[in-house]
């Protein structure tokens, strides 16, 4: 049977932490309670994406339990990318043993690193083809 590992993020957004692995078929009720229980603004779903990018049963599968986390709690989903995310929690973990707790905080850290830098992208001051940062202020 899968597993979908949960994690969860402080509220500045700067940790992200493993909470549980669950299995599948109970993943919107475990998601559903976590939310509640702490607050939770927005979710972020990875998606299962092929070694080339597309999106298949898995990633139909993702997208339909965004959907219904939408529909049904009100809640902003995300979706990131989790190519190669279970090979790398296995790696830090130094085992085979299961680890999508561990992926789903790889997941979760990989989408914030993101929006901070998207963040700090827009924020920085337009500058002109060849000049310097110290040349814009």
């Amino acid at each position: 049977m899968a597993h979908v590992g949960l994690a969860i993020c402080d509220p500045d957004e700067r940790i992200a932490v493993p909470l549980e692995i669950v299995p599948a078929g109970v993943a919107f009720p475990a998601i559903r309670t976590i939310c509640a229980r702490d607050g939770v603004q927005g979710v972020v779903l990875g998606l299962p994406l092929t070694p080339r990018g597309l999106e298949e049963e898995s990633a139909r599968m993702a997208r339909r339990l965004g959907d219904r986390i939408e529909r049904s709690l009100g809640l902003p989903v995300e979706y990131e990318d989790e190519r190669y995310t279970s090979v790398e929690a296995e790696r830090l973990v130094g085992t085979k043993q299961r680890s999508d707790d561990l992926s789903a905080v790889l997941i979760l850290e990989q989408f914030l690193a993101r929006r901070r830098a998207e963040a700090a992208r827009d924020a920085a001051p337009d500058r002109a083809p060849g000049k310097s940062v110290d040349d814009a202020f």
